[in-house]
């Protein structure tokens, strides 16, 4: 697994066409040493300035196509709302997922499963099967597993009732947005390397039994980048 966090480099540079050229030696390097299935996330926050709304997320996807064939397979929104300096500021990051085969990628979608939203306390009484509204079959209703985060997460509170009639959902932290980011890309016994990450988010990482490389933007020039 590879993370990118532009979040600090975002604030250090003066505009959005300067951020994109601070990293463009990296794309080309990343997409060679990467092993087919490996995931690059890439912690991407948009930031107003001078009046000016950049869209960071959607330019670096762009970009990253560009020079080295990504592709841009999901978007995975954090609020922010607490860190916000002004009504203008983007009130969430967003998180890119680039793959190189968007066939055939590492996704272990079980590890982030969330719990279901009114499993038994269905309108009508409780339904443990439902029809598919695309094949007109009967489905299980409900994953064992858990249901899919989706693409904005959040910490849901479904507690204050017995009936899960009053919920509550909460912003999470990134150091906990990376969490989810490691458990459904990595398995124990691989890697996660890293440019740009501070030293709260690495800690995060290492606690979880991956072992971490790490890289800053001044320090890596495009011959060094490892898979």
């Amino acid at each position: 697994m590879q993370l990118i966090d532009l979040s600090q480099l975002t604030q250090d540079v003066d505009s959005l066409e300067a951020l994109l050229d601070a990293i463009d030696s990296l794309w080309e390097p990343l997409y060679e040493r990467m092993d087919s299935t490996e995931v690059l996330w890439v912690i991407a926050p948009n930031r107003y300035h001078n009046d000016r709304l950049w869209p960071v997320a959607m330019a670096v996807a762009d970009r990253a196509r560009k020079k080295a064939g990504f592709t841009l397979k999901n978007t995975i929104s954090v609020h922010r709302w607490s860190e916000r300096d002004s009504d203008l500021d983007p009130a969430y990051d967003e998180i890119l997922m680039l793959v190189r085969d968007k066939h055939d990628y590492q996704f272990y979608k079980d590890e982030i499963r969330v719990a279901h939203v009114y499993e038994g306390h269905e309108w009508g009484g409780k339904r443990e099967k439902g029809n598919s509204a695309y094949h007109d079959t009967e489905v299980t209703r409900y994953n064992e597993n858990g249901k899919d985060p989706g693409n904005v997460w959040l910490e849901e509170v479904r507690t204050h009732s017995e009936d899960q009639s009053v919920d509550e959902t909460n912003p999470i932290s990134m150091p906990e947005a990376v969490k989810r980011l490691v458990r459904v890309s990595t398995t124990e016994d691989e890697g996660v390397h890293t440019v740009g990450l501070d030293s709260e988010l690495v800690e995060v990482i290492e606690k979880m039994d991956r072992e971490v490389s790490e890289a800053s933007f001044e320090t890596i020039p495009s011959s060094e980048v490892e898979a």
